[in-house]
Formats: C-alpha cells, structure tokens, sequence
C-alpha cells in the first residue's frame, strides 16, 4: 500500500506555481491566437473562405473558428461548400 502525506495548503500553492512558471503558451493556444487574429477585423455580415492545409481535418479548422469566435464574442455562421470553409459573421 502506498504512503499518503497530507500537504499544507502553502505546499500545493508553491508547487503549483513551480510547475507553471517558465511554461510558454501551449501549441493549442499558439493555434488559436493565430485563428482569432484572422477573424478579429471582421465585421458583422462580412465573411471570410479558408482553405485547410494539406493533411488538416476541415472540421478540426471549423472548431477552432468556432471556439476563437466565442473567445471574440463574436456568432458565426457556415456557409456549405465543398473545398474550402466560409464563413461570416452574424453579430
């Protein structure tokens, strides 16, 4: 059986901060500032096409315009097509 030691609050606080200082921003979060500084100068009925790159899922693409959208505040709607996504913004 393993040995439980109980960590005073101070502890888990300083442990925790040494776990996240030096961390630099995750490739996820990296991705998603990319994504929402291509849709921040949008204007509500304006819209944009992107094109997936190479090996990128279209609907990994459409999630992340959705999730920087609502980081913005801003509603997005799709509008269907084949090759590429488009986009516009609705408020």
């Amino acid at each position: 059986m393993p040995t439980f030691e109980k960590m005073s609050k101070d502890e888990v606080t300083d442990y925790l901060e040494s776990k996240h200082r030096g961390r630099g921003k995750s490739k996820r979060e990296k991705a998603l500032e990319q994504y929402i500084e291509q849709i921040r100068p949008l204007e509500v009925n304006e819209g944009i096409t992107v094109r997936a790159a190479e090996g990128e899922n279209r609907q990994t693409v459409k999630n992340r315009l959705r999730r920087a959208a609502g980081r913005l505040g801003y509603e997005i709607g799709f509008i269907r097509s084949r090759n590429v996504i488009r986009l516009h913004r609705t408020a």
